[in-house]
This record gives structure tokens, sequence and C-alpha cells, in this order.
């Protein structure tokens, strides 16, 4: 309080001129002139000869060496005072002139201490002020830092809208922003949660089986668990023992679309915990946008009833799988089957059942088939599947597996069952040399005439 009141004294003390150092020279030369004119008579009290003291000459060198001391001491405030202000309002400058050109990314990233900070070699308002201003050009960079990589950020969801491509290109930005090593981003899709991107998470299902996660979703705030609270968790979920983990619900309208979880071997920081603050909303837009186009795509490419593509989607993949066995000289195996005696169902039972026969006999076969096999309804009570990599034999094989599933299937309508089976068609590329993917569909379909004419209920190869 006593150095408040005494500087707001300095300050209001009367200005001569408009600049301070020179006001500074003129009360120290008069302060100096003052000293040379009352030291004579300060001699005198102590007893010196009136003749010495109240000499002309003497008079004159006092207040010569008043005025000396005077400069003196404007020289020595410049040099050790003025020196510091002016390195202080040159750095000011410096950085003034690089945001002002909107050169925030130019400055943030090149700018070195000797450049853009001050150095703090005094412990008094001077070393002071040195110090408050790198804390406020360092707080200034952080916030720019900030501002840059949500804008980065923002701008690498404008160019996603694919759910998985979305969140592969999210996943490591925000691991390495917020000093991370390991997470995962889990979706809610008609009430389940589903994984769609991982990184270091062993056995990654786990997760969507956590009670935490869960509880964060449900409450919609974000969860930091620290060890030894946290360990029960992730021990079994990391390949490492994290110091802290993350939950951080995606909230679109104040309903979680699903979770970013992030595991770290040591604390958050506060600038990490920040930068999920401010991209949380654009993640939750992005994605929302994603699921919304994922779901457009499946209602686009697949049938209704079945669940499997639908005939104009399912042959562009079949052009899709023939062009890259092409390529690679991979084979490629087709499978066209059709119900026996179908019409009968529905002319017997009416349409409603023959359309829960077609869906539960499309989950039938889906459950046989491989990962990256291609099933589509071709048309009716026709289905097509696609098997790269299969040669006749195994599209064979698999046929028949289909087949032999169909045929030991009982369908339940009230209190009567219904037996039906299915009968098949299958080639194969280069055991059958097509021209085309049409010309070794129109082989399939040579197939399953023939099983058809043979007496149903069986698998032709051709």
């Amino acid at each position: 309080m006593r150095f408040s009141t005494a500087s707001s004294t300095i300050r209001s003390m009367i200005r001569i001129t408009k600049k301070v150092f020179t006001d500074l020279a003129i009360y120290m030369i008069g302060f100096g002139v003052v000293i040379g004119v009352v030291f004579p008579l300060f001699l005198l009290a102590v007893g010196v000869d009136p003749a010495l003291a109240l000499a002309p000459w003497f008079f004159i060198l006092c207040v010569a060496a008043g005025i000396v001391v005077g400069l003196i001491n404007i020289l020595l405030a410049r040099g050790i005072v003025g020196s510091r202000i002016e390195e202080l309002v040159m750095r000011m400058r410096y950085i003034s002139s690089h945001l002002m050109n909107d050169k925030h990314e130019d400055i943030v990233n090149n700018c070195n201490p000797e450049e853009c900070l001050v150095k703090v070699d005094s412990q008094d308002v001077l070393g002071e002020s040195a110090s408050t201003y790198n804390l406020l050009v360092q707080s200034l960079f952080s916030s720019i830092k900030s501002e840059l990589l949500v804008r980065e950020f923002t701008s690498m969801l404008s160019l996603r809208l694919e759910l998985e491509d979305l969140a592969l290109s999210v996943l490591p930005t925000l691991l390495a922003t917020t000093a991370a090593e390991s997470g995962a981003i889990i979706m809610e899709r008609d009430g389940e949660l589903f994984l769609v991107a991982t990184h270091r998470v062993n056995n990654p299902e786990n997760l969507l089986k956590n009670d935490v996660l869960v509880e964060a979703m449900k409450t919609r705030k974000r969860r930091l668990l620290d060890l030894p609270e946290g360990i029960v968790v992730t021990s079994a979920l990391l390949d490492y023992v994290p110091r802290q983990v993350c939950i951080e619900p995606l909230l679109y309208h104040d309903i979680a679309l699903g979770a970013v979880v992030l595991a770290a071997a040591k604390p958050f920081s506060e600038n990490s915990l920040h930068f999920l603050d401010l991209v949380n909303a654009s993640l939750a837009v992005a994605f929302r946008n994603s699921l919304t186009y994922d779901q457009l795509q499946q209602l686009a490419a697949n049938d209704s009833l079945t669940g499997m593509y639908n005939r104009r989607f399912g042959m562009a993949r079949l052009q899709e799988e023939y062009g890259r066995a092409l390529r690679s000289g991979s084979p490629i195996g087709l499978c066209l089957f059709d119900l026996d005696h179908f019409k009968r169902v529905n002319d017997t039972y009416g349409h409603p059942l023959g359309d829960k026969v077609l869906a539960h006999v499309s989950k039938l076969i889906r459950g046989v088939l491989r990962e990256g096999d291609v099933a589509l309804r071709y048309g009716g009570e026709e289905f097509l599947i696609v098997l790269p990599g299969a040669s006749l034999t195994d599209a064979f094989q698999i046929g028949d597996r289909i087949r032999r599933v169909v045929e030991e299937t009982i369908f339940q309508h009230g209190s009567q069952n219904l037996n039906l089976t299915i009968s098949g068609g299958t080639s194969s590329w280069p055991d059958y040399d097509a021209s085309s993917a049409d010309a070794l569909v129109r082989k399939a379909d040579e197939a399953l005439y023939q099983a058809k004419e043979s007496g149903r209920n069986r698998i032709i190869a051709l």
C-alpha cells in the first residue's frame, strides 16, 4: 500500500514536457543545482571558514558539481532503466507487427526467446515487469496455438464425411494434441455401442461393456480416472499402465452420440483438457453428419427387406471385386441361389409370411459367409454371393453349406412348420475364363438352371 501511494505521488509530480526522461533530467539537474547552492551553507554550519565557503568561485564549483551529478544520474537512468524499457518496447513492436499483419502462425512457430521474450535480470519492479510481460507473451502464444489447432482441426473435420475415415483422421490428432498414448472412438447407434477407431488398446471390444464409459455417456460429463481408481478399468485394456484416463462424451444438442477415450502415462494438462472443450462441439457435429451419411448410404445400398445389398449397389461391388481379381490374378467365385417353390409360400400363406421367409433366409446366408464376402438380393427370391479369392471348389463348398443350413432350418408359422430348400449355381474365374463380371454371373445362372432342372435342393458348379 505504501509503495502504491509513493508511486502515485511520484507520478502526480508536475509534468514539464511530454517525455518522462526529459522531465527526469530537468528534475535531476535542478536538484543538483539546489544541492550546489545549499552545500556551501552546510559547510558554514559545520565550521568551515566563511571566506572559503562563501567565495563565488566555490559557489560556482558546487553548482557545477551538482549539475554534473544530475547529468551522470540521468545517463545512468537512461542506461540502466531506459535500456530495459526500450528492450521491452522493441519486443512489443516486434510481436505487434506480426499480429497486425495476420502472421499468427509465423510468430508462434518461429519466435525464439531472444526475439520475443525479455531477460529478467533484477528483483525489483523492472524485473517484475519483464517477468509479467514474458508470462503475457507465453499466454498469448498458447492462446494462438490453441486457436490455430482448433482451426486446423475443424478444417480437417469438414473434409471427411465417411464415419471410419473421419475417426481414423481424428484419433491420431487427438492423441498428439493431448499427449495421450492410446485411445478409442466409440459411437452409439440404435442403442448399441460400437467401435469406430482404436490405437494401442488390447481387446477394444471390452471397452463397450465398461460401466464407467456407460455412466459418462449417461451423465454427459467428462470422467478423469486416476490410478489407483482407474487401474481396474484400464489394466486389462491397455498394453501399459496409464496415470490417467479421460472419457470425453461427444454431445450433440445435449445428447451423447458417443465418446472419445484417451489414456496417458501422465495426467492430462489443463491445455489438453481445454482443447477437448474447444473441439467437442465441432467433433459432435462432424460425427453426427457422418452417422447420418452412413445411414443414408446404407439405405441407398441395402435392400430394405433382407438387409443385403440391393442389386444396383451389389453389382457395382461385383465389378470392383472382379476388377481387383483381374489385377491381382487371384480367383473370384460366385454363388447364385433361388428358393425352391417359393411361389407356393406366397400363394398359400400370403406375401407377409413370404417376406419374413426371405428376411430369415438372408440372415442364414450371411451367417455362413466369410468376412469380405459380398451378398446381394439379385431379384425376387434370388440371392447372389460374391466370394473374393474363392476357386470353383471353394464356391461350391460354401454354396452347399448354405444349402444345408436352409434345408435344416424349420420355419414356424403359427402351429405349422415349413421346410424350405434352396438351389444354387456356382462359377469362378479363372476356372471359367469369363470375359466380364456379367459373363461370370451368366455362367452361375446357367448352373442354377441345371440345379432346378435336375431336382432342386442342390448346388451345381460350372
